[in-house]
């Protein structure tokens, strides 16, 4: 059975998405590096997505959250520099902002209020056509889901089943978002929705995967109840470190916790996959595997938590694709050192795509973002991320293996 790679790869979507505060710029450089390598050459590429409509969004957010946050800004809007020339190309693709330009009733202190209410504040507030990116982040999973559906179903019904689709956005992974509010820099759950378009297509058995630093407690809570679909999170998790939840004792048979403490590298983070990870799968057997690949667990991202290297972490990933030979979607998340989440997501694009990028020392190739490297001399890899730090890994063998009899033995 070959691969088949799929790629969501939108422009303009790179735009809106370079605006989210948090992840300011970063998928430019995701997307631009991945071309400088010319990997999309070996991918399908979905390259547009028409905006999901609301009806779509509120079968699982809440509705009233929805009309709160695809509401009228234009004066957050118009304080981007490009204003003028992005919202004449917006306006061919948003039929929704017709709508929202109806005046709104709402006084500055109630608006104040429904902020408050629905999470846009604090590491979630308003920017320059927030509405047009959740649109578009929520649509490009969505599509992805979709794509992928279909593929196994056509190949069902022509008795090709020679192929594996490997889907790959990584503009998703938003999985702090829950159903009426914003949170952890997420302000819609596209991972929720593209599992439900998913199933609402196929009826299929799906295994959720979260390898961010931070437990994925937007899918936990959405999933809790569901016998379709399993959700596995390996987090950091200590007291006071956001968000608080994903304690092993949370633990229910379908929804899997694996928290960490300090210092995980890639050996550790192996062995759960390979001791934890997959027996859960084998003993649930889904039919599809989503995988939220945030890269805030790098040893060079700030958080500065766990200490894993991008070759380390990317092969853990790989490993566990060519053992579970099932449809894939792999999303992007965390992830504040943007050029290092670059390189990472880049480099795990190409293990996937099987074109390989040397795992030594090579010059990065000429392409628009190649200033963005000049602290790492214009290199791919760098002595600070071909080696962990100096943190211990306080993940001993005791501890883990603690954690795996809890779990498998729910």
């Amino acid at each position: 059975m070959r691969d088949q790679v799929i790629l969501v790869d939108v422009d303009i979507l790179t735009e809106l998405a370079d605006k989210l505060p948090s992840n300011h710029g970063r998928l430019s450089l995701v997307q631009e590096l991945i071309r400088a390598y010319a990997l999309h050459k070996y991918c399908q590429i979905i390259d547009v997505v028409a905006p999901v409509d609301k009806r779509v969004l509120t079968q699982y957010h809440d509705a009233d959250f929805i009309d709160h946050i695809f509401a009228p800004r234009l004066d957050i809007d118009k304080q981007d520099e490009h204003y003028n020339l992005l919202s004449k190309r917006l306006d061919s693709i948003f039929p929704f902002d017709k709508e929202c330009l109806i005046p709104q009733d709402q006084t500055e202190e109630e608006l104040v209020s429904l902020d408050e209410n629905y999470g846009l504040t604090h590491d979630c507030y308003v920017f320059p056509f927030m509405r047009h990116y959740v649109a578009l982040t929520a649509a490009s999973t969505i599509e992805l889901a979709t794509h992928i559906a279909r593929m196994v179903v056509n190949s069902r019904d022509s008795d090709d089943l020679h192929i594996r689709p490997i889907g790959i956005n990584w503009y998703g992974g938003r999985h702090h978002c829950h159903r009426a509010k914003c949170s952890g820099f997420c302000y819609i759950n596209d991972v929720v929705l593209g599992i439900n378009a998913l199933r609402k297509l196929t009826s299929a058995t799906v295994f959720y995967l979260d390898l961010d630093l931070h437990h994925g407690d937007g899918i936990s809570q959405a999933f809790q109840y569901s016998k379709k679909v399993t959700t596995c999170s390996i987090h950091r998790f200590d007291v006071g470190f956001f968000p608080g939840t994903g304690d092993v004792r949370a633990s229910v048979n379908g929804d899997y916790n694996i928290p960490t403490k300090r210092g995980l590298n890639d050996e550790s983070l192996r062995w759960i996959v390979e001791n934890i990870v997959q027996p859960l799968i084998q003993k649930h057997q889904p039919q599809y595997l989503f995988i939220q690949c945030g890269c805030d667990g790098l040893s060079t991202d700030p958080h500065k938590e766990w200490n894993l290297t991008i070759c380390g972490y990317a092969k853990v990933i790989k490993l566990l694709l060519d053992a579970i030979r099932i449809p894939v979607i792999l999303l992007g998340g965390g992830g504040y050192n943007f050029t290092e989440a670059a390189k990472f997501w880049t480099y795990l694009t190409a293990l996937v795509t099987e074109i390989p990028i040397s795992d030594t020392l090579d010059d990065i190739p000429e392409h628009k973002c190649l200033d963005s490297y000049e602290n790492d001399g214009y290199r791919f890899w760098t002595d600070r991320n071909t080696q962990r730090g100096k943190m211990n890994d306080e993940n001993d063998p005791r501890y883990l293996e603690s954690i795996r009899d809890h779990l498998l033995n729910l």
